[in-house]
């Protein structure tokens, strides 16, 4: 991996970050047109960037045209660092879309997406309560004002750990299914 720094980018890689950010499918050519370069040279300084990891081309969708609500959920933990095996699940987690470690008052935060009230207290009780440690927890609703379109993947193809827990969860075995389980959210399960 290429390493970086912001003294590195000059003009040119700013405007050819700005104009993907507008419009990510937007082609070499025209992309060139627009910062002033033939797109093979955009093309050199688009390899650059992503090879270094400073930016990725991606699919960003609007969760609400899913149906989706959002929640911030903020966390107290005693001791983070007694919870590394649970926060890369929580990273895995298809529900969470952002999972952030702060300083403040909570010390963690997750931005998660439900479809009803059901679905984010099965996921607060089954997931955020059983964390080590919890002091307390504080959720809010919330609406995206900026940006609209956000990425979130949305699919249970590399995460063993919410099939597995879903899977192997009681609840789900029950006329009464869990309403948080992840595999019905994606539509895996009737």
């Amino acid at each position: 991996m290429i390493h970086i720094h912001i003294e590195d980018l000059d003009n040119i890689d700013w405007k050819i970050i700005n104009e993907l950010l507008r419009d990510g499918r937007i082609s070499l050519v025209k992309l060139g047109r627009k910062v002033g370069l033939s797109h093979p040279s955009v093309k050199v300084r688009l390899s650059k960037l992503m090879k270094s990891s400073l930016i990725k081309i991606q699919a960003n969708i609007d969760v609400t045209k899913l149906g989706f609500n959002l929640a911030l959920i903020n966390v107290e933990v005693e001791d983070l660092s007694l919870i590394n095996n649970e926060l890369e699940v929580l990273r895995r987690c298809l529900r969470v879309i952002l999972l952030m470690i702060k300083s403040g008052d909570y010390n963690l935060t997750l931005l998660t997406a439900y479809r009803d009230v059901r679905e984010l207290e099965a996921f607060i009780e089954r997931r955020i309560r059983r964390l080590p440690k919890v002091k307390r927890i504080s959720i809010e609703t919330v609406r995206i004002a900026k940006p609209i379109f956000i990425p979130w993947l949305i699919s249970l193809e590399n995460n063993p750990d919410c099939i597995n827990e879903c899977e192997n969860c009681d609840l789900r075995r029950c006329v009464i299914a869990c309403p948080g389980c992840v595999i019905r959210m994606v539509g895996g399960d009737k």
